[in-house]
């Protein structure tokens, strides 16, 4: 019996992998949409039902359909029937999981407690940030990474005169 699962909290690794399973999607979709135009009944071959029956299994993540694994349809039609509704689902989480940040003037993922990342395939064009050197802190910061350097180099010496 299959249950349904709440979808994961969003982290870096889930973002970016959300990001490659939608262009692998998108571009196996629009492979079958140009088969099904003309022949929509015709038989999908054995490789390319085994590539979307990865591609659907991996997008249940996002889906949040439980442990139920899709078998791919075996027409052209019906895969990409498939393929749209999965598609449509993982926009659908996007959207739940992304938010329009003005002072970045672009949509970022709602990862929790780090720095905001960009959506990817939305393909940014973030404000620029001020220079690391105009802030008070980078000097104070750059000061202490020479020190640590220091102390590195004289304890590598140490180690090789014993």
């Amino acid at each position: 019996m299959s249950r349904s699962r709440t979808p994961p909290r969003v982290t870096h690794a889930l973002a970016a992998r959300h990001e490659a399973l939608w262009l692998r999607l998108t571009a196996l979709h629009a492979q079958i949409a140009a088969v099904a135009a003309r022949r929509p009944q015709a038989p999908v071959s054995a490789q390319t039902i085994s590539v979307a029956e990865a591609l659907l299994r991996n997008a249940q993540v996002f889906l949040g359909r439980g442990e139920v694994l899709l078998m791919a349809a075996p027409d052209h039609g019906g895969l990409l029937t498939q393929l749209g509704q999965t598609l449509a689902g993982l926009d659908a989480w996007e959207a739940a999981n992304a938010e329009w940040r003005g002072a970045l003037n672009a949509f970022v993922w709602k990862v929790e407690g780090d720095a905001p990342l960009p959506v990817q395939r939305l393909r940014p064009k973030l404000s620029a940030a001020p220079a690391p050197h105009a802030d008070p802190d980078y000097a104070a910061y750059k000061a202490r990474m020479l020190d640590l350097r220091d102390k590195l180099a004289k304890r590598m010496e140490q180690f090789r005169n014993r």
